[in-house]
């Protein structure tokens, strides 16, 4: 990596959400044998069957989606992250699953292209909801993209541009970055804040909160207060609609999308992507 790549590299994760943290207390704390096998049908509905395929986790974060692949009979599996404590949770699953040789945890950027370069192409590249944090999402995209071996999938879930609402994509840019700037208590406020904002969400749906805290796992195994502080934190953060995330890939990135899941028109939400090296 050059000195000035290094620079920005430091730069943002002094600035950055501690997502590795975050994803620490995410496994000691809720992962367990259901939220396994949730995470692992939702990996197989989107990229489909993993046995003997490689498959690459870029931004492994707790690293259950790379457990999920090995478990899935993947031939090699390769987790990424940028963030230590990532690579400290990622590890920790990987020692519990045996500490396969077929499975290599290692810290790294998507950003650094002399990792890109030296890296080997993986029939499947996934990279859930990361890539939009690593403070430069097209260049972040275009280097996943080239990871992908000829006929591969890369898969990616990408915050959703939306504009003209009151907390729309650019008021949360700014909450975000308060938060990552703010002393410890004022954050504690502002996550108590949010978890008012999501109680009085679910009350004017007519949702039991209870029932919805619950429930919460059935989306790709994950914690209701891991995701609030995840979403609440998330810095660096970037967006784009459905349509500028497919442009992108096919006309600079060599891809063709296969499927695309998109979330509420009026959300902030991950659109979610399926893409084929072509």
């Amino acid at each position: 990596m050059s000195a000035e790549r290094l620079e920005d590299e430091v730069a943002r994760r002094t600035d950055a959400f501690e997502f590795g943290r975050n994803w620490q207390r995410y496994v000691g704390t809720y992962l367990d044998r259901e939220r396994l096998q949730i995470a692992s049908d939702s990996l197989r509905e989107l990229v489909g069957e993993l046995a003997g395929k490689t498959f690459l986790d870029v931004g492994s974060g707790s690293g259950l989606f790379s457990l999920c692949a090995h478990e899935a009979g993947a031939a090699g599996v390769v987790s990424i992250d940028v963030d230590p404590n990532s690579v400290a949770a990622t590890s920790e699953l990987r020692e519990r699953a045996g500490t396969p040789a077929s499975w290599v945890v290692c810290e790294a950027s998507i950003l650094d292209p002399g990792f890109v370069a030296a890296s080997e192409r993986a029939d499947v590249v996934y990279a859930w909801g990361v890539l939009h944090h690593t403070g430069d999402m097209w260049a972040a995209i275009r280097n996943a993209a080239e990871l992908v071996a000829p006929g591969g999938l890369i898969c990616v879930a990408i915050y959703n541009r939306v504009t003209g609402r009151l907390l729309d994509s650019g008021r949360w840019w700014k909450i975000k970055r308060a938060y990552n700037h703010a002393p410890r208590p004022v954050r504690r406020l502002m996550e108590a804040a949010y978890f008012c904002h999501w109680l009085a969400h679910q009350l004017r749906a007519r949702r039991s909160p209870v029932r919805a805290a619950r429930e919460y796992k059935r989306s790709r195994g994950m914690a209701l207060r891991t995701d609030l502080v995840d979403w609440l934190g998330g810095y660096p953060y970037e967006y784009a609609t459905a349509n500028e995330v497919v442009a992108f890939c096919e006309s600079e990135c060599g891809l063709r999308v296969e499927k695309l899941l998109p979330t509420s028109p009026r959300g902030t939400g991950n659109n979610q992507f399926v893409f084929r090296r072509v």
